[in-house]
């Protein structure tokens, strides 16, 4: 059990993340938990720190868990070590030019 407020229940199913004018996401069973800040940090899955800890069924790994810092990947929360496992985003390709050769003159 942790110290932070706590939304109750247990949340499965799909959530929904809900826009203006407040931000917050809604569990498969209507509970709404307001979004304090979120990072978008990989392509692949959003990153929110909630106002109160829930606890859920993780969309990946099925394991309960409890957080106030959760992702959302294809409408499904994810706890935090299945979305640190997530692969690394990696930067465009460096496209190597090779050098021109001068003909003497």
């Amino acid at each position: 059990m942790s110290i932070a407020p706590q939304a109750p229940g247990l949340g499965m199913g799909s959530v929904h993340v809900v826009g203006d004018p407040s931000h917050r996401i809604v569990l498969a069973d209507g509970l709404a938990v307001e979004i304090l800040a979120s990072y978008p940090v990989r392509p692949d899955a959003d990153l929110y720190s909630l106002a109160v800890a829930i606890e859920f069924r993780c969309g990946h790994c099925r394991h309960e868990s409890e957080a106030t810092l959760v992702a959302v990947r294809d409408h499904a929360l994810l706890c935090p070590g299945c979305y640190a496992d997530l692969d690394l985003v990696r930067g465009p390709p460096v496209m190597e030019i090779a050098p021109v050769q001068r003909s003497a003159a």
